[in-house]
């Protein structure tokens, strides 16, 4: 895909000029135009902007201000900012780098400078976006199960001791629900591991599919997953998950394997919710989940026990 370029400028001939000097750049895909620092705002706010050529001196709002600005927005805090000034102090240039500013040229700018000078921020900026992508990959990796596409055990923990804490302090329900595959070794003894993979990362896209988007579910380990409810002024909103759920397990088809049969899977849930005033810490509150998904199992599987 092609980049864009914003050029904001209180002079019309200024503006055409470097689109004129800029065209010539093939990898620039399109040109927006802004007479002032609010124009521009308006302009990254609706549309995908990659670079800012930036006067200093316009009406309304200047490129200092443009740039203060920017910086306070997250949006647009990786959108680099090259000022253009017939101003040339030192004072200017070193305000306008300490704001944020990626580049300093004085005008008017030799279209070949002005080509090169973009040609370097946009590489900058490339460069600069495919780090932040791995970045995003390895943090998604680090909290993620990649069998289930659920978070797992450590972020679960993270996850608890934050919302106990947030339980106390605004005074809302928080439960916990700890499920597992009912004779799930027999699944993968009788029918291999690759199919018992296959229905633990189905089990997953259930369970993503089942919550809210702020309800959190993780894969505890091996065939075990655990949900945490937050925001529960009654354990029946957590009940009705719960058995929602289930249900949808019982009902889901797991595939034909060797024997060209689909597979038919149950599991057992053992469900706590807590007051603020009794969420003593992450451990007692996963201890009676799990306490209660162990009769669940002891009492014959494929049901809900809540403690």
């Amino acid at each position: 895909m092609g980049m864009n370029v914003l050029i904001v400028d209180d002079s019309k001939e200024t503006r055409r000029e470097i689109v004129q000097a800029l065209r010539k750049d093939k990898s620039l895909e399109s040109f927006f135009e802004a007479s002032n620092g609010l124009e521009a705002l308006r302009i990254i706010s609706d549309e995908k902007v990659d670079l800012i050529l930036t006067d200093l001196i316009m009406p309304k709002m200047d490129g200092f201000k443009l740039i203060e600005t920017m910086r306070k927005d997250e949006r647009f805090h990786d959108i680099p900012v090259v000022l253009l000034t017939i101003r040339s102090n030192l004072e200017d240039r070193v305000k306008g780098l300490a704001l944020g500013a990626w580049d300093f040229l004085v005008k008017p700018v030799h279209p070949v400078e002005l080509n090169a000078r973009v040609k370097a921020m946009l590489r900058l900026k490339a460069l600069q976006d495919k780090l932040k992508t791995r970045v995003r990959q390895l943090e998604r990796l680090s909290i993620i199960d990649e069998l289930t596409g659920l978070y797992n055990k450590k972020y679960l923990i993270e996850f608890l001791r934050r919302e106990i804490n947030r339980s106390k302090r605004f005074g809302f329900m928080l439960s916990c629900i700890m499920m597992d595959v009912d004779h799930f070794k027999k699944i993968n003894d009788s029918h291999g591991h690759l199919r018992g993979d296959r229905v633990l990362k189905d089990i997953g896209e259930l369970v993503g599919d089942a919550i809210r988007s702020y309800d959190f579910a993780a894969r505890y380990g091996g065939d075990e997953f655990t949900l945490v409810l937050p925001q529960q002024n009654h354990s029946h909103g957590a009940q009705d998950l719960a058995n929602r759920i289930c249900k949808a397990i019982e009902k889901h088809s797991f595939g034909k394997g060797a024997s060209n049969r689909s597979l038919r899977v149950t599991v057992s849930m053992g469900m706590v919710t807590l007051a603020p005033e009794n969420a003593h810490g992450y451990e007692m509150f996963l201890e009676r989940a799990d306490q209660a998904l162990y009769k669940a199992k002891s009492l014959g599987r494929n049901r809900i026990v809540v403690a």
